[in-house]
């Protein structure tokens, strides 16, 4: 019988889901003060139009994501793909890059490329890193035994696929394309730059136009609504988690034929998703005198990286112990809590930033334009940003460990100092690197709350591509996707460990 999870656990993450669902509670006030208003609003053509756009590009980017993703997971992993370092890495660093970054600089290099296509595009390259980092540190951890003994019964490249590698990686394939589908879904920078009509940015023309906000948080509220229906999808398709026994024995790669011409496409892959955003930024960087100056470049990288550490942080601890109580305990307050968490990340900046800010004004003036406001907002946009990094980590701990350390006498917080953190510390690492590259590229909570005369990189990029100067906005991007490097190599670091020892 599973013993009740440590208290400290329980309230850590009652209090993280509690700031995940203030944007809802706002949004909810909002609907009781017009209803009328709101029922108006959201059967307007304009908000069905936008709703069925947004519906399109989440579907859309989601499967090609997590087809992408899964493919590039498994020939870097599993086969003998040539210069399996070089593709552990181009595979992941496309996290480095801001989605509007991207977006900005296929516009630059190729105006008039605006409309659906350019937003599948650029968020399925933007996203499918997600995908890949999640199965493929699945399959690094999982038991390759397991395909081996199949493929000795006499099964099949595709029997052995979909009867024993698929089970293995489902729930971190499941989980990541649920981040991929509400990232999508809230994505805001990239969607305006390319000029496609969706939910968010249906919110943000709606605030900004007539400044009423019950119209914005109407619209707002299709969101959630998109939300619950993926998370139900999401449940349905993860099925139950299952222990796995780790890896053992001597990894043996897979001969493929023709996997030069993997290769070729994996590279032009990471050309499209790095080579012409990098591209644009040096592009620009030439043609004009970079009016950037050195001063306030250095207080913009100064203040991000403070930003995405504090952030990273306080976030990977609430993603710990939300992970624990609804993977490893099982806890009653598990799946409320769960559902809070990801219900708050599919809200658009904006619409948590304008919940912020009501907050602040009305009941907590102390804290309004200050870094902790920030935080706030990063918490309800990104804790699942570090729940998906740790879910397939915790539930491959062996169940029985925790009965030998009750057997030994240990409490429940010993148990979880001494045997369960040390073994889920590789998810916990990549939880604080994921959490604090995202927080790096963040743009319209970041703009709307931080405190005034403090800018990131991010806000300073946004500012001056949003006027134009090209030019000076340059050395900001490139300098972003160089610092965002950092985290995306923590993240595949324990894979590309783990390719040197395969044969």
């Amino acid at each position: 019988m599973r013993q009740k999870p440590p208290a400290v656990l329980v309230l850590l993450a009652v209090f993280a889901t509690l700031i995940s669902i203030i944007p809802l509670a706002y949004l909810l006030f909002r609907g009781s003060q017009a209803t009328e208003q709101f029922v108006e609003e959201l059967l307007r053509p304009r908000t069905i139009e936008l709703f069925l756009n947004t519906a399109a590009l989440v579907v859309t980017v989601t499967l090609s994501a997590l087809v992408i993703g899964i493919m590039q997971a498994w020939l870097v992993v599993r086969t003998n793909l040539p210069f399996k370092n070089f593709f552990a890495v181009a595979a992941a660093i496309p996290l480095a890059m801001p989605s509007y970054v991207s977006a900005f600089g296929w516009v630059s290099l190729f105006p008039g490329f605006y409309g659906f296509f350019p937003s599948w595009l650029v968020m399925t390259l933007t996203t499918a890193p997600y995908v890949y980092l999640a199965v493929a540190a699945s399959l690094v951890s999982s038991n390759f035994q397991a395909e081996e003994v199949a493929r000795s019964l006499g099964k099949n490249r595709r029997q052995v696929l979909t009867g024993v590698t698929w089970p293995i990686i489902r729930p971190a394939a499941t989980a990541s394309s649920l981040l991929v589908a509400l990232y999508t879904l809230s994505e805001f920078g990239a969607v305006a730059t390319l000029r496609f009509q969706t939910l968010t940015i249906g919110v943000y023309n709606t605030y900004k136009s007539s400044l009423d906000r019950n119209a914005a948080a109407a619209i707002a509220l299709v969101l959630v609504v998109l939300t619950l229906v993926i998370l139900y999808g999401e449940i349905k398709a993860r099925g139950k988690v299952r222990n796995t026994d780790p890896h053992s024995g001597k990894r043996i790669r897979i001969k493929i034929q023709g996997r030069y011409g993997f290769a070729a496409g994996l590279t032009a892959l990471a050309g499209l998703g790095i080579g012409v955003p990098v591209a644009a930024l040096i592009r620009w960087s030439l043609i004009g005198t970079s009016r950037a100056e050195i001063g306030r470049l250095v207080d913009a990288l100064i203040t991000t990286v403070w930003y995405a550490v504090v952030a990273g942080a306080v976030i990977t601890v609430f993603a710990v112990a939300i992970s624990l109580i609804t993977i490893r305990w099982k806890s009653r307050v598990a799946q409320p809590v769960e559902l809070g968490v990801w219900v708050g990340h599919a809200l658009p900046g904006i619409v948590i930033a304008l919940s912020l800010v009501f907050l602040g004004a009305n009941f907590l003036p102390g804290i309004y334009q200050t870094f902790v406001m920030v935080l706030i907002a990063y918490v309800a946009l990104f804790l699942p940003n570090g729940l998906a990094a740790l879910r397939n980590p915790v539930s491959q701990i062996p169940v029985a460990l925790d009965e030998v350390g009750r057997s030994l006498g240990k409490t429940k917080m010993q148990i979880l100092r001494k045997i369960t953190l040390p073994i889920v510390t590789p998810g916990v690492i990549a939880s604080f690197a994921l959490v604090t590259l995202t927080v790096m590229k963040e743009l319209p909570a970041t703009l709307l709350l931080r405190p005034t005369g403090v800018d990131t990189l991010a806000t300073r990029l946004w500012s001056l591509t949003d006027a134009s100067f090209y030019a000076a906005a340059a050395p900001y991007g490139l300098l972003l996707f160089l610092l965002g490097g950092i985290p995306a190599w923590l993240l595949n670091r324990q894979i590309r460990k783990t390719l040197d020892a395969t044969t």
